[in-house]
């Protein structure tokens, strides 16, 4: 995928069912089309296998199974995490549950296996997504040398900031279209700019988003909560997938300006779509090709890039943070 594309919002469910016609290499399963709002990862049509990630009209994200062993590494993750009764699981395990898309089986077609999941954007009309890599490790214990110096060398302020910023799908309120980031996007920003790439996700070239960026900080720190005491798994190359609605801010303003102009009743009303929209922000936890056993040990990595990056969050809606408009820097280096 190139750096950075435009897509209307009418156009981007059209595209994605289009490839399928156009860029079905692999014949696709009933009812499935390439996922409208990915922003990382494997994209059906490119790439070495043109193997992608799937959606359904009913609300499902199909995964295809990866090469062993990370595929059935991230599989075996998912069954025993949703398949395994209670009674078999420790306390860690089962309130990680919660934090990770719903497992729902898999489906094997033409020889390919999927994983299929809920489709956390699933309910949306206009999904904003970022994907956070988290860790400034980003190689697992089984890593080759070869391997962790070609990790290393893709982002070296990592090993600091703790974590990458490695797809986004921006949106523009002026011409109601999106804009996608790749991580090539995300890798360009130095340790300095990485703050205003945040910002451009959070609209603040527009409409900043400070109540979304509110309760991502809030969500996050429930997140990090779990890490501070669990110490069944250690998690590498993970992501966290962050979604909310593109007006948000201006849905909720609305609101906040209806109420006060409202009796007591309708204001316990507006009260109530205030949390509703406010739950629309959702997060979850992905990339499980290499989650390793904690041995009764502390996740430091994880924990260390999920704290910097809620510190990030919180310098952003802070009176300190002045925006810089890092779009001007992505435009320079395509016309270059």
């Amino acid at each position: 995928m190139v750096e950075s594309s435009v897509e209307t919002i009418e156009s981007t469910e059209k595209k994605s069912k289009d490839l399928t016609i156009k860029e079905c290499v692999h014949p696709l399963p009933n009812n499935c089309f390439p996922l409208a709002h990915q922003v990382a990862g494997h994209f059906f049509g490119k790439g070495r296998t043109k193997l992608g990630l799937l959606q359904t009209q009913d609300g499902l994200v199909l995964k295809p199974v990866q090469s062993p062993p990370r595929g059935e590494r991230e599989h075996n993750f998912f069954k025993r995490l949703f398949l395994s009764d209670e009674s078999e699981l420790n306390q860690d395990e089962i309130a990680l549950r919660s934090l990770c898309p719903t497992y729902r089986g898999s489906l094997i077609h033409n020889d390919i296996v999927y994983i299929k999941m809920d489709d956390i954007a699933y309910g949306f009309k206009h999904p904003t997504v970022i994907d956070y890599k988290i860790g400034r490790i980003t190689y697992d214990p089984e890593a080759s040398q070869e391997k962790i110096a070609r990790q290393i060398k893709k982002y070296p302020p990592v090993e600091k900031i703790g974590f990458q910023l490695i797809g986004m799908r921006v949106f523009n309120q002026e011409d109601a279209t999106f804009r996608h980031y790749d991580k090539s996007f995300g890798r360009n920003l130095s340790e300095d700019e990485l703050i205003h790439g945040l910002a451009l996700y959070y609209q603040f070239h527009q409409t900043p988003q400070i109540r979304a960026i509110k309760e991502t900080i809030r969500k996050f720190e429930e997140i990090k909560v779990w890490f501070e005491k669990q110490r069944t798994y250690h998690f590498y190359a993970s992501s966290l997938i962050v979604i909310y609605e593109a007006y948000l801010e201006d849905t909720l303003n609305e609101y906040l300006k209806h109420s006060t102009e409202s009796k007591e009743n309708e204001l316990n009303n507006n009260d109530l779509m205030l949390a509703n929209c406010l739950s629309s922000v959702r997060i979850v936890m992905a990339d499980f090709a290499h989650v390793f056993p904690a041995n009764d040990t502390i996740d430091a990595n994880y924990l260390y890039g999920l704290t910097r990056l809620i510190e990030y969050l919180k310098f952003l809606i802070s009176p300190e943070y002045k925006f810089q408009d890092v779009r001007i820097k992505d435009r320079n280096r395509i016309k270059n």
